[in-house]
């Protein structure tokens, strides 16, 4: 047999029995969140380290690398997002595992990447065709493969030492336009399969020596609506991890790249063994919320998210049966995100002190029922699953809550965050006549939830990346054809109670100066609120979209307000209320398409606030009548909620009629009140109303047994 036939047979033969036909996603990479075992290699950098302090000044050293690095993408990458905070560099073990962050910015998207560096290990690494060398750039946006959503791209860089792979680098931006067939701007509303949702980039390697290849980045731009801002960013991404390599070249130069190691794998172990060290000192016991969402992007429908956490020992279980089943919506999540999603809540709101690291994660236990919403498989469309996932934060972090109540220590019990992303979603072509495509930040403005000693922080900050920012209105007028007609904290927007949650903005854009561009909305709690309060506090409230359409266009606006805005009371509801200017007012669920509008169409939205906690009727009076004179809450909440009673001249609270008519409706609480039993009894129904389109359990057994 001659040499050519012998290397022909061997082709095929690999062909058919060695090679799959591609390398799809792969479900033990993606549910691994336990700590891998230590390596040969970690042993020996441990036992290296003869001063264990030596491993905390390793941190530091980390830690201050990529807080720097970070701060150099967020100011020169091109994404609106990232300009606010909406990324994270990261450093990985070279085994996979997520081993240190940032504090600030996006920490969950280092946690859900970690599958992305094993992937590439297991399946290219030895792949001839491939391989991984000092200086491969490898990247990555599809979430089936690993991370949160495919708006969110990663770029991977092999840290070596002298030949050794020993780590590996990581930056995340969330991209604003990814190319979707329908809707532009990242997220596909009407997407009802994964091929609908715009580009989806596997573990795949871009470019060698440093250099990204252009073919392939001119290929990843013939799928986009802004080929630029992929350009930009992804030369802000290797840029910046390539200032990381250095730096850590430096640090191993001066020290070794024994502590390098050693301080990776230590942190991960010592944050494992802390959370469950704290986790012991919580009340054993089973915790239940649920939480309910109002809208499946196309149709109103009522969809449930359930969550029992249960405490033993050291030992912390979720699990999330009862919830939705998934659905051809780009709602869905994988279970690694939703395995991310309490990561972040232990990362962002219980134990900020600690490190970022993988750590926290593989300390907590999951048992996540297959086939729902928050466990989707490979095949369900995702691109808006940080819809589900931040909606499931306010049942988390009611569970959570509960079991904190009676633990004094770093974590204090608070009430849901706001969560959800009520901010606009654009594209098309600008009054600079460029083509657009991306998302505001006004999300960012997200109201925090009212602790059990003190009121919820104001417009504070996203459940995913606290330590962040919304933006200058100013700066999208100059960039985007937007005029900005006000963004303001109006009244009630935020949980009531004893200690209320931090109130948000309301934002209000008119299209201007294009007539080829599109709004959308892409956000829940237009008729069911999007988190809930505790211990008596009240949710946050509802917030739909209004929408303004102004008979004569732009022409009538302009000259209305050269006219003086007569009516303008920069407040939605009140808009709606008196219509200043004639039109077509529409008030709706907050889930829009970026779909073309008519130039002088106004969008008025508001970013919802932190639920209250406790009893409103224990809240100071002098605290809600401030509260009154700043314009926080509107008289009829401070009549109705929190009985208060004042000289409306000198705008004084009256302490002693405030106490009696605070008696006097505790009294009447008592006469309306009904026994628990009684109230189950008339309330339960058998099956949920036909006109919810309810998803998810309607299971009542247990139902007044009292069981907590």
């Amino acid at each position: 047999m001659s040499t050519d036939q012998s290397s022909t047979e061997q082709f095929f033969a690999d062909l058919l029995e060695n090679q799959p036909v591609m390398y799809g996603p792969d479900p033990e990479i993606n549910a691994e969140y336990r700590l891998r075992p230590r390596t040969e290699r970690e042993e020996q950098a441990l036992a290296a380290i003869t001063d264990p302090t030596d491993l905390s000044v390793g941190l530091s050293r980390i830690e201050a690398v990529l807080q720097s690095s970070i701060e150099m993408m967020q100011q020169i990458s091109a994404s609106a997002a990232a300009k606010w905070g909406d990324l994270i560099i990261g450093i990985y073990t070279k085994e996979g595992d997520f081993a240190v962050a940032t504090s600030s910015g996006v920490n969950m998207f280092s946690a859900t990447t970690s599958s992305v560096p094993k992937f590439i290990a297991r399946y290219w690494a030895n792949e001839p065709t491939v391989g991984i060398a000092e200086g491969d750039v490898f990247y990555h946006n599809d979430a089936n493969y690993g991370g949160t959503h495919n708006p969110d791209h990663t770029l991977l860089l092999p840290l070596f030492w002298q030949g050794e792979h020993v780590a590996w680098i990581g930056a995340i931006i969330h991209e604003g336009e990814n190319g979707a067939a329908i809707d532009p701007g990242g997220f596909s509303v009407r997407a009802t399969t994964k091929y609908g949702e715009g580009i989806r980039i596997p573990p795949m390697k871009i470019g060698e020596n440093y250099i990204v290849r252009r073919d392939v980045v001119n290929l990843f731009q013939n799928q986009v609506r802004d080929p630029m801002l992929w350009l930009t960013d992804i030369r802000s991404k290797l840029a910046s991890a390539r200032t990381v390599e250095r730096r850590l070249h430096d640090f191993m130069t001066e020290r070794s790249p024994e502590l390098l190691i050693a301080s990776m794998r230590s942190v991960l172990e010592t944050t494992e063994a802390e959370v469950r060290r704290r986790i012991a000192a919580w009340p054993d016991g089973v915790y239940r919320a649920a939480h309910f969402c109002d809208c499946t992007l196309m149709e109103e429908r009522l969809f449930k998210l359930n969550v029992e956490m249960e405490k033993r020992g050291d030992r912390l279980t979720f699990r999330t049966s009862g919830s939705s089943p998934a659905i051809d919506r780009a709602l869905n999540a994988q279970a690694h995100f939703t395995r991310a999603m309490v990561g972040n809540l232990f990362m962002n709101f219980l134990y900020g002190d600690l490190p970022r690291t993988a750590g926290f994660i593989a300390a907590l236990d999951f048992e996540l029922e297959p086939g729902s919403i928050l466990t989707a498989d490979n095949e369900q469309p995702t691109s808006l699953s940080l819809l589900t996932m931040f909606a499931l934060n306010s049942a988390l972090h009611q569970v959570v809550t509960k079991a904190l109540y009676a633990v004094p220590g770093t974590a204090k019990p608070m009430a849901p965050w706001y969560p959800q992303v009520p901010t606009l979603q654009y594209g098309g072509l600008t009054q600079h006549l460029q083509v657009n495509a991306n998302v505001s930040t006004e999300m960012n403005a997200q109201g925090g939830g009212a602790l059990s000693d003190r009121d919820g922080e104001p417009a504070a900050g996203p459940i995913f990346a606290p330590v962040s920012d919304w933006g200058e209105m100013e700066l999208r007028e100059a960039e985007l054809p937007l005029l900005g007609l006000w963004r303001r904290i109006p009244a009630d927007n935020h949980g009531f109670g004893r200690f209320r949650g931090g109130p948000s903005i309301e934002w209000a854009y008119m299209l201007y100066g294009s007539q080829m561009f599109g709004f959308g909305l892409t956000s829940m709690g237009g008729r069911f609120p999007a988190n809930g309060g505790m211990f008596g506090g009240y949710g946050g409230s509802c917030t739909p979209l209004t929408k303004i359409r102004p008979t004569g266009g732009v022409d009538a606006v302009r000259q209305w307000l050269a006219d003086g805005g007569k009516g303008l009371t920069f407040e939605a509801s009140s808009m709606v209320r008196d219509q200043p200017i004639p039109g077509e007012y529409v008030v709706t669920n907050p889930m829009e398409p970026a779909d073309p509008r008519v130039e002088g169409d106004i969008w008025i939205q508001r970013v919802g606030g932190g639920g209250g906690y406790g009893d409103p009727l224990e809240r100071d009076p002098e605290a809600a009548m401030l509260d009154l004179r700043r314009g926080l809450i509107s008289p009829e909440v401070a009549r109705q909620v929190y009985r208060l009673v004042w000289d409306a001249e000198r705008m004084e609270v009256d302490v002693e009629a405030t106490e009696a008519a605070r008696a006097e409706e505790r009294k009447a609480r008592l006469t309306r009140g009904r026994g628990y039993d009684e109230f189950v009894t008339s309330w339960r129904a058998d099956t949920p109303p036909e006109h919810l389109g309810y998803l998810g359990s309607w299971d009542w057994d247990g139902a007044g047994s009292g069981e907590e």
